[in-house]
């Protein structure tokens, strides 16, 4: 028995070492514009400032990758080459429904018309062809990718003044494309983001046609999403990874550091530094500090989708499709830190529903 319990412990601490020497996860996230999607900017942030980031090294590294929407980002899941997708509700919906993944919507990216923060204007010409939503027919619209956040709340808009996607020419081009683009009549009408406002909002030479609040009301515009068989194979990696996510997200968002956060973005979007002024603030999208998505407008959107004829089918997101485990586990860890200075555990209590698990700490 002795000699048996030798070789056991001989093995065990071979397993030990053997994960000790595992090189960290790779976490690939998609992102489609910064600031706006904070993961190139979490990136750099973690090659500046590591001193944020608990995790970042040990257990998993991070691979910030670009689309040019959100609906790109569903082939990239199911072929396993995209740990965390950004998407919207409808790119949500047609992960779940065309590609067939089961999905789970994870965490907050970016919130639509929340409060008196930012909401996507659409713009036109003040001389062109477009006075009017119906105006439209006709004519060429420029959008980042069918599917995503900021064409749904515009196809919407159309829908609701009589406008079938036959009735207009779609342009595919990157946000930063679109303005030159209007200015050069290569097409009729743009969704401007806040980072490409300059020049144009508050320009007589152009009118914002309508915003994307006025189309959709306040929405979960962006989340993130992850398959649960990605979540099942690497739970725990992921919660250091949240975790650490929350943590760089608050440091985005806090007063004190703006300055060093407005001069990161500059560095990594190469814009000047005055164009990114309403960065992270209430002139921005809003994002949660506890990065927790909202549900209830995610599901509005689908339904409001499916009824207009933007989406082909509806689906019922919560309970199923929500796993919000991984950012509660990570914010009870944080603040455990916080009043544990000894030391704590959590323990799993029930669920608390909508996806969601309750947690006990106990400080030692």
């Amino acid at each position: 028995m002795i000699w048996k319990t030798a070789v056991a412990g001989f093995g065990f601490a071979l397993i030990l070492a053997g994960a000790a020497a595992a090189d960290p996860l790779t976490i690939r996230v998609g992102w489609v514009q910064t600031p706006g999607h904070l993961a190139p900017l979490e990136e750099a942030l973690g090659k500046a400032h590591p001193e944020v980031f608990k995790h970042l090294g040990q257990s998993y590294v991070m691979q910030a990758i670009r689309f040019n929407g959100t609906t790109p980002q569903i082939q990239a899941q199911a072929i396993n080459e995209l740990e965390i997708a950004s998407q919207s509700s409808s790119a949500l919906a047609l992960a779940i429904l065309n590609a067939h993944l089961d999905e789970r919507v994870v965490a907050d990216v970016l919130q639509d018309g929340h409060g008196d923060y930012f909401s996507q204007d659409y713009v036109v010409r003040s001389d062109g062809p477009i006075k009017t939503v119906e105006d439209v027919k006709g004519h060429r619209i420029a959008t980042n990718a069918i599917g995503s956040a900021s064409d749904t709340a515009m196809r919407t808009m159309f829908r609701k003044h009589g406008l079938k996607d036959s009735d207009f020419t779609t342009v595919e081009t990157n946000f930063a494309n679109m303005p030159a683009m209007l200015e050069g009549d290569k097409v009729d009408m743009i969704g401007v983001l806040p980072q490409f406002a300059a020049g144009i909002i508050g320009n007589p030479n152009y009118k914002v046609l309508f915003r994307a609040v006025d189309a959709v009301g306040p929405t979960q515009a962006v989340m993130w999403g992850m398959r649960a068989d990605t979540i099942a194979a690497h739970r725990p990696v992921f919660v250091d990874f949240f975790e650490d996510h929350i943590r760089a997200v608050r440091w985005f968002l806090d007063p004190k550091n703006r300055e060093a956060a407005l001069t990161l973005a500059a560095e990594v979007t190469k814009l000047p530094t005055e164009n990114l002024a309403y960065a992270f603030g209430d002139k921005d999208f809003y994002r949660s500090p506890d990065v927790r998505p909202e549900i209830a407008p995610v599901q509005k959107e689908i339904d409001d989708s499916v009824e207009l004829g933007v989406l082909p089918k509806r689906v019922e997101i919560s309970p199923k499709y929500v796993d919000l485990s991984l950012i509660e586990e990570a914010l009870n860890r944080i603040t455990a830190e916080q009043v544990c200075p000894n030391g704590y555990t959590l323990v799993r209590q029930n669920d608390g529903g909508k996806g969601s698990v309750e947690w006990e700490v106990r400080c030692k």
